[in-house]
């Protein structure tokens, strides 16, 4: 009828869109860092997202970066998006980089969430 209430499909993104919306997403909100040094450093290497801090749970989020973390359920395929909030507007968004395994299992710890990896393949046997 009118196309501007059609919504989008997973067909509008890239390839990699379509992949990541099929995993598990896990949002961890860190502290407010240079977040265009931070995407420059992430093309680079995935543990530059290792320097980030977590927000704590109580406290005022003026400023801070999300970041949406895509898992396989095995976590053998990992992915990370990077959203930068301002006075809770979305002011960013970085491309989505890949992530490896040991970082995205230490960035989930750094909130509390802990992920045995060995019971994750040992189940999978």
């Amino acid at each position: 009828m009118f196309p501007f209430f059609k919504k989008k499909t997973a067909e509008d993104g890239s390839p990699l869109k379509k992949r990541v919306q099929n995993m598990k997403c896990r949002k961890i909100n860190f502290v407010d860092d240079d977040f265009d040094g931070l995407c420059r450093d992430m093309k680079q290497d995935c543990k530059a997202l290792m320097r980030l801090k977590p927000v704590n749970y109580y406290a005022i989020k003026n400023s801070y970066i999300m970041g949406m973390l895509y898992s396989e359920e095995d976590f053998s395929e990992n992915f990370i998006q990077l959203l930068h909030f301002e006075g809770e507007r979305q002011t960013g968004r970085s491309d989505i980089f890949p992530v490896d395994t040991e970082t995205a299992v230490k960035a989930l710890a750094k909130v509390g969430i802990m992920i045995d990896l060995k019971k994750i393949h040992e189940e999978k046997a």
